[in-house]
């Protein structure tokens, strides 16, 4: 008589509980795999989006780096040509410089020698 009064009450009300969850289950249970999906598209979508701006930023410095290098390049080779041009515009005056200074120093008179023993 106790099972009538007590055990089969829940029993009912346990049952009823669980159709409304199996019943709630269902919905639930769509609710979440259209979350994950969602998910998921937008964890896809930013992976496919980094990827691609990781390419891009890559090949802009490997861009500006052959750019750097040409730069480079060519300016050390204008440098290098103006050195040459400014070095042979240079030299004859350096020349002439440099015998104007042996004329100069060998028109001079040999320095006397003073003894300081007088003997």
């Amino acid at each position: 008589m106790l099972k009538l009064v007590f055990v089969l009450p829940m029993l009912v009300f346990g049952a009823m509980l669980f159709g409304l969850g199996a019943a709630l289950f269902v919905p639930l249970l769509v609710l979440g795999a259209c979350i994950a999906a969602v998910g998921l598209a937008v964890g896809v979508f930013a992976v496919v989006l980094r990827l691609c701006a990781a390419v891009f930023v890559g090949l802009g410095g490997l861009l500006i780096v052959g750019l750097g290098f040409g730069v480079l390049f060519a300016m050390g080779g204008g440098l290098v040509a103006l050195g040459f041009a400014l070095a042979h515009l240079l030299l004859p005056l350096l020349i002439i410089v440099g015998l104007v200074w042996l004329i100069q120093r060998a028109s001079r008179p040999a320095p006397t020698r003073i003894s300081h023993n007088p003997g």
